[in-house]
């Protein structure tokens, strides 16, 4: 009989987990796109970030500016022939907005085409904007080991019921071992998450198999810390590690 409470509770706490993971991932969805939409504003388009859901907006330009083609790798002998400008927004806040620009070329018989796109300010000149896709995923790692080092619970723990104690004594988690707990749960996913950026900040090109066999890699990570969770008996691998155990209220 024992047992078989002990196994029912490791299962609600099991759920409970889940349930505050996925308030704390939503939390951040929200909190990253309202991010979005003020730094973009405050910042006149110089900082940006990508949103869950957004709509964009495209109109033909009668007239391509000279500046658009500065610094760009045109083929010999093409011309710009079209271009147009696209708005992105979020709830009809505006997050993002860039031109495109089309280039033909004739070789005989042959006609070629091309395009490119250049993020742009609200006065049509190209600007190189700051991405800040990467900052979220790291902020949430530090957020979510902030809470539960410095207050005991996440947001969503605290909507559950659930707090983190350190194993020894069910004092105060430390910090530090908060923030590698969170590592192991989160990290793999920040990756995935940063991975194209950082390589295109980086300058690497990778092969579309290296790129799938990176992802891939990475997200198999990801999902080994619910798979502890899993099979907690009754802590998780990951919280033994950092020293901690989470309990209900």
């Amino acid at each position: 009989m024992a047992d078989a409470v002990e196994t029912r509770s490791g299962r609600e706490l099991f759920w409970l987990r889940l349930m505050a993971a996925v308030v704390d991932v939503a939390a951040l969805v929200v909190v990253a796109n309202l991010a979005a939409i003020v730094l973009y504003a405050a910042s006149g388009g110089a900082l940006r970030s990508s949103t869950l859901f957004k709509t964009a907006q495209c109109q033909p330009l009668r007239s391509i500016s000279m500046t658009m083609l500065q610094g760009v790798a045109i083929p010999p002998g093409a011309r710009a022939v079209a271009a147009q400008l696209c708005t992105l927004s979020l709830v009809g806040l505006e997050t993002g907005r860039y031109e495109t620009v089309a280039l033909q070329s004739q070789e005989g018989e042959l006609t070629r085409s091309v395009a490119f796109s250049r993020p742009v300010d609200r006065k049509g000149q190209p600007m190189t904007p700051v991405i800040l896709d990467w900052v979220y995923p790291l902020a949430f790692i530090l957020a979510m080991s902030l809470g539960e080092g410095l207050f005991g619970a996440t947001l969503g723990k605290r909507m559950v019921g659930l707090r983190v104690v350190a194993a020894r004594g069910g004092g105060r988690l430390a910090p530090h071992r908060a923030l590698l707990r969170n590592l192991v749960i989160y990290g793999p996913w920040a990756v995935v998450l940063t991975l194209p950026l950082l390589a295109a900040v980086l300058h690497i090109r990778l092969s579309h198999t290296a790129y799938i066999a990176a992802v891939a890699g990475f997200g198999a990570l990801g999902w080994a810390p619910l798979a502890m969770l899993a099979q907690a008996s009754p802590r998780a691998l990951y919280d033994r590690w950092a020293g901690a155990d989470v309990l209900p209220t």
